[in-house]
């Protein structure tokens, strides 16, 4: 459309939703999109096409040929099935719901592509499937192209003496679609202002032009002034140049003019009768040049309509001379005289101008010039206001990360994807890393990609955008430091590592949130207080209550919420593969590999239940296990490792632990969660506020305080052996979106306040 917008959109990428094809471009609707998506297309957007099949040639075959040719068009081209008949009439009232046309495959298609898919805007032709806009993310624009205004349509068409056609809708109807958009297009400044009457949303004006073209061929002086019209196949044309041919009748009768009149387009089905000797009808054509050639003007005679005429549109980018009727020319900024007749009878009045003096001709191709300039203008400050728009960062949780901490099988990954996936059915998710984006694992960082906005510190960018993993899935980092994005409005600010903060005056991100067990995995729990002290308001979680997690909010006024480490792990490597069937050994887990409490245990283990022991700890010299006495063991069945190790899926890869003891939980509420998600008994050891026995041994979760309490637990496990059903105790506990729920009331409420 402009070359002024060039660049306002480059790196963002748009999914366009259609109901007629772009190919072959014969109806002034399908020129409509044709000139938008290629307008996107020269300022630099990535064009996504999905084609909802509405007009009758897709509903009863496929042209192949047009699918070829729109594949060519677009960065991608996606077809909708359709699943229900279309153009119907109104089933309850005068006036048709403004959903009543819309069909839930395409609800089903735009889940799809989003889900797979990632797109800045979703731009949406016409509010009969402005539906499809409540089905894009959080955080991606939602423009509503209108193209027409559909509201007292029928009281207009039944005001010419014409039946329903087509949509028609009421103002309360239109009104909802027009909310349901983050931006309206209008295609003329006065829908604009009655669009602005309706909804609270933004609204602009977005005319229709093409890219102007070099003058058509002077057609052949003959003596005969050729006028060409334009029209598609609709009542409201076929009336208003009935009525023109009627004007036109009267007047060449009077004057013998020297005029042709010169129809083209589908209108002509409806038209067939009328019979002048100055009249020809060419029908339909496959290129409107093949009018636009002969003719020496255009004209434009539409007395009344809704919308924009495309075709005034049309004849302006070829430079064409025009006389128009006034309200076929809203929408473009009138620079002569003729380009707003007051009636029919002043258009035929300028056709005779120019048949006393052909010079008027290159008059008014210097006007429709000027005109195409001043549409131009709009059209440029409309979609350079749309990318600024859709590049803004709108208020957004904000996950902080290192790139180093982007490891696909680790369970503080699987709490990443977790959140980042809850948050966003909420609302807009960003994600800032900071470090080496080399250090990132390809395949979890290209799986974050696909959950929010990827940020960088500024020094990182050049790297990060060439990361491999960012290009295949499509995302653009954007630079940005930790210390600006606190400063700006957001939602909330989620730490999984601990960087350094802005002083709490600098601060206007609303709340702050961190996981205490997954800072506990990242290696930063100490650094949990920092964080907390420096929000106004902190939500502390944990998997269960803990004297850590007490001690930080007696000392920051943060709150403690009992949230599981993840919400469903059900892309988490780790436990996939601790649901394996067969079973290992008892994984035994440490603060301590010197522990005094560990000895008695793991002598009952490995010499009385004759069990393999695998121990998981944080440190501590590995001492010398006792092989006489009363807590000699077997020490050829006792294997060693670092507690890190344990929430590796590759540890577990020849077969799952039989059950899990923690020792003081040094895993945090991890490890416990993790084999209970998994179905693998657990049981806290040396538990100080555990009841002196077991209250239901062998059962899948227990604590014990000592040891006598532990080996009957043990004992009892090993009696019933593997689990065939899982714990209705443990369902309860971790399921019912447990403590996620209180999230999800959290970001709600702050996404609409």
């Amino acid at each position: 459309m402009t070359p002024e917008a060039a660049g306002a959109w480059a790196g963002l990428r748009v999914l366009v939703l259609s109901p007629v094809p772009t190919w072959p471009v014969t109806f002034g609707n399908r020129n409509r999109i044709v000139q938008v998506n290629r307008a996107l297309q020269r300022a630099g957007a990535h064009v996504a096409l999905l084609h909802y099949p509405s007009d009758e040639e897709w509903r009863t075959r496929l042209p192949r040929t047009a699918m070829a040719e729109m594949a060519q068009q677009w960065e991608e081209v996606f077809h909708c099935p359709v699943t229900r008949p279309l153009h119907a009439r109104p089933s309850d009232g005068d006036d048709h719901r403004i959903d009543e046309w819309w069909d839930p495959a395409i609800g089903q298609m735009l889940d799809w592509l989003f889900r797979l898919g990632r797109y800045d805007a979703l731009l949406v032709n016409y509010t009969w499937l402005s539906r499809a806009l409540e089905h894009a993310p959080r955080g991606v624009l939602r423009i509503l192209d209108t193209h027409d205004r559909f509201s007292g349509r029928r009281d207009l068409l039944a005001a010419n003496g014409l039946a329903p056609e087509y949509f028609h809708t009421t103002e309360g109807e239109e009104a909802r679609a027009l909310d349901r958009a983050d931006l309206v297009w209008a295609i003329k400044p006065q829908e604009e202002a009655f669009f602005r009457t309706i909804t609270r949303r933004p609204v602009a004006t977005l005319p229709h032009m093409e890219p102007p073209e070099p003058p058509s061929p002077v057609p052949a002086q003959d003596g005969v002034l050729r006028f060409g019209i334009v029209g598609g196949r609709n009542n409201i044309n076929a009336t208003n140049i009935r009525r023109f041919v009627e004007a036109a009748e009267r007047y060449l009768a009077r004057t013998l003019l020297p005029v042709e009149i010169v129809i083209a387009g589908s209108v002509c089905d409806l038209i067939s009768d009328l019979r002048q000797p100055w009249l020809r009808q060419l029908g339909r054509v496959e290129r409107m040049d093949e009018l636009y050639d002969q003719v020496d003007a255009v004209l434009a005679p539409l007395a009344f309509s809704t919308g924009l005429k495309i075709k005034v549109g049309e004849a302006l980018a070829r430079g064409k001379p025009l006389i128009s009727h006034a309200h076929a020319f809203e929408g473009y900024v009138p620079t002569h005289d003729v380009h707003a007749c007051e009636d029919f009878e002043a258009m035929l009045r300028a056709m005779h101008r120019i048949a006393r003096d052909p010079g008027l001709l290159g008059v008014l191709a210097a006007a429709s010039a000027r005109s195409v300039a001043a549409a131009e203008a709009t059209i440029a400050a409309t979609l350079a206001d749309a990318a600024e728009r859709a590049r803004a960062l709108p208020p957004s949780v904000v996950f902080f990360l290192r790139f180093d901490q982007l490891h696909r099988d680790s369970l503080f990954f699987d709490h990443l994807l977790d959140a980042t996936r809850y948050a966003g059915f909420r609302a807009a998710v960003a994600i800032h890393l900071t470090g080496r984006p080399e250090e990132a694992e390809a395949e979890a960082l290209g799986m974050l990609a696909g959950r929010g906005r990827i940020l960088v510190e500024p020094e990182a960018l050049t790297v990060a955008a060439g990361h491999p993993a960012l290009l295949a899935a499509e995302a653009t980092p954007r630079a940005q430091t930790i210390a600006a994005l606190l400063a700006a409005p957001h939602l909330m600010a989620w730490f999984a590592h601990a960087p350094a903060l802005p002083a709490a005056t600098d601060i206007g991100t609303r709340i702050g949130i961190a996981h205490l067990d997954a800072l506990a995995l990242a290696g930063h729990a100490d650094d949990a207080g920092r964080l907390a002290a420096a929000f106004p308001r902190f939500l502390l979680l944990s998997g269960a209550p803990s004297r850590t997690a007490a001690v930080i909010a007696a000392a920051t006024g943060a709150e403690q919420i009992a949230v599981p480490l993840l919400w469903r792990g059900e892309e988490s490597h780790l436990l996939a593969a601790l649901r394996s069937r067969r079973r290992g050994p008892v994984a035994l887990l440490a603060a301590r590999a010197d522990a005094p409490a560990l000895l008695p245990l793991l002598a009952f283990l490995t010499a009385t239940e004759g069990r393999e022991v695998r121990l998981f700890h944080a440190g501590g010299p590995v001492p010398d296990w006792p092989r006489h006495g009363a807590l000699a063991m077997r020490a050829d069945a006792i294997s060693d490792a670092p507690l890190a190790t344990f929430f590796r899926p590759e540890t577990w890869a020849d077969g799952a632990p039989a059950c899990v003891v923690e020792h003081g939980r040094p895993g945090g509420c991890a490890a416990r969660e993790a084999a209970l998600r998994a179905g693998v008994p657990y049981l806290s050891y040396g538990d100080p506020a555990a009841p002196p026995t077991v209250e239901q041994p062998g059962a899948a979760c227990a604590r014990a305080r000592g040891f006598a309490a532990a080996a009957l637990h043990l004992a009892a496990l090993g009696r019933a052996g593997p689990r065939s059903a899982p714990d209705p105790a443990v369902a309860r506990e971790l399921g019912q979106d447990a403590g996620w729920a209180r999230l999800w009331r959290e970001i709600g409420d702050l996404a609409a306040g």
